[in-house]
């Protein structure tokens, strides 16, 4: 009896063996992979930005619709079950703003995309175009009702539909057209920052706004060129998921909607709009969900822009800098509890294999975009901005920067169940402490262009 039951108890250990083992919680400051990153970090503080100085920074833009010929899937949603988008609500765009000050040329990209495609292949898209594929800076409007079908993995085919090569070429030409056409108009142009107090728009839904925190602010660039055309770059905390899963007409959500009211304003004529530390972050309005949620919110933000940036001084700006810097984390940790994790092969299977991972910057002047490679959280930003304030750096974090390592929270939830553990262990990909991580990542590129 014994014997019969040994062979089925092995094998059962075997492939639970197989799938399952040990989450690794040994220290942040121990592990090669922190050690190696900060080592490389050090490295470019040491050499960094002495050719950023140049002539006046020269600015121009160009947009492009993702909107297609043919149907395809929609991505943001698992319920959508790969559904098919069936007619169209707001228009799609990627936006270029290119930058250049004589030595050095940056590319400022947004797509009105749930996320930038990890597997876009950038050296292809500039190539000739006298462009460093490291000096694109990505991020996405985070969009839930956009296009998909550019996602790889079974996790990529559940949330944007089945994987077709010709969406991902669609939208690297869409980008590559944006990005030649904001060359051809560049001129000089006085620059302008601010950041505008607007919580009635945001709130914490991993744990509420009790205990939790919230980024409520909305960080704007205002672009004054010298031919009398205005632009503005913004960045907002709160997710754009005003629409649910059962809308299937194409939508850019909120930020789209402040964009179009942006541009209709007689001072503006180009607008666009990168997703900030929209981790953790809801969007909030009187109206439940839909267009009537999107229309609430973008009005709201729109008026607070507006009115800021009539008064927002500008001045002429020198110093252009940017720079996609590699990192290396944590072995991949999908939690099936706080002690036990998916084997990683388990995990690349779901989700897809290895692909470069890095944080990247945009320096403008005294302005300092940092993009990073997932959901940041909003709640992580006011400590990051406590630590490096009465400096003159003006910060904005955006989300989505061209690869994607799920979500990063603040530590302290990681291993709490009584809450929406969606971000916590659904999305949560390389382990414990990567709060931490990348926020200390982030002080690093702040420090580094602080003394510069």
């Amino acid at each position: 009896m014994f014997k019969r039951l040994l062979i089925p108890i092995l094998l059962t250990f075997s492939i639970l063996a197989i799938i399952f083992k040990p989450l690794d919680r040994s220290p942040l400051r121990e592990n090669e992979y922190y050690k190696n990153t900060i080592s490389s970090f050090d490295l470019i503080k040491e050499s960094h930005i002495n050719s950023a100085d140049g002539d006046t920074i020269q600015v121009g833009w160009a947009k492009k619709t993702l909107v297609p010929e043919l149907p395809l899937p929609m991505a943001g949603y698992g319920a959508r079950k790969g559904a098919y988008y069936q007619d169209v609500e707001d228009s799609l765009w990627v936006s270029a703003v290119v930058f250049d000050n004589g030595i050095n040329r940056s590319v400022y990209v947004s797509m009105d995309l749930l996320i930038v495609p990890p597997n876009l292949n950038v050296e292809k898209m500039v190539k000739g175009l006298s462009i460093n594929s490291n000096n694109i800076y990505f991020t996405a409007s985070h969009t839930h009702s956009s296009i998909g079908g550019y996602l790889k993995g079974l996790a990529g085919n559940i949330f944007g539909g089945t994987f077709e090569t010709k969406v991902l070429d669609f939208i690297s030409d869409q980008t590559r057209k944006a990005i030649i056409e904001a060359t051809k108009d560049l001129h000089n142009t006085q620059i302008g920052y601010a950041s505008i107090y607007a919580a009635d728009f945001v709130s914490n839904r991993l744990v509420g706004d009790s205990i939790g925190t919230y980024d409520p602010y909305l960080r704007i660039m205002k672009l004054a060129k010298d031919n009398g055309e205005n632009g503005v770059i913004f960045s907002y905390a709160a997710h754009a998921t005003c629409y649910d899963h059962t809308q299937l007409s194409l939508s850019s959500d909120y930020p789209g909607k402040t964009v179009k009211i942006l541009e209709q304003n007689s001072g503006i004529d180009f607008a666009v709009y990168g997703a900030g530390a929209v981790g953790s972050m809801k969007p909030l309005s009187r109206a439940k969900k839909g267009a009537k949620k999107a229309i609430e919110i973008s009005t709201g933000i729109s008026n607070k822009l507006i009115n800021t940036y009539r008064a927002l001084g500008t001045k002429y700006e020198y110093k252009l800098y940017s720079n996609t810097i590699d990192i290396e984390l944590r072995e991949e940790s999908f939690k099936l509890n706080s002690y036990i994790i998916f084997r990683p092969w388990l995990f690349k299977w779901l989700v897809g294999g290895d692909t470069r991972k890095y944080i990247s910057y945009l320096r403008i002047g005294e302005n300092l975009m940092v993009g990073t490679p997932c959901d940041f959280s909003g709640e992580l930003v006011k400590p990051i901005e406590n630590e490096s304030k009465n400096k003159n750096i003006n910060l904005m974090i955006n989300s989505f920067n061209g690869c994607y390592i799920g979500y990063i929270t603040n530590d302290k939830w990681y291993d709490k169940t009584d809450i929406n553990t969606y971000e916590t262990y659904t999305m949560n990909w390389f382990g414990p402490y990567n709060g931490q991580y990348i926020s200390e990542l982030i002080k690093k590129i702040i420090s580094i262009n602080e003394n510069h």
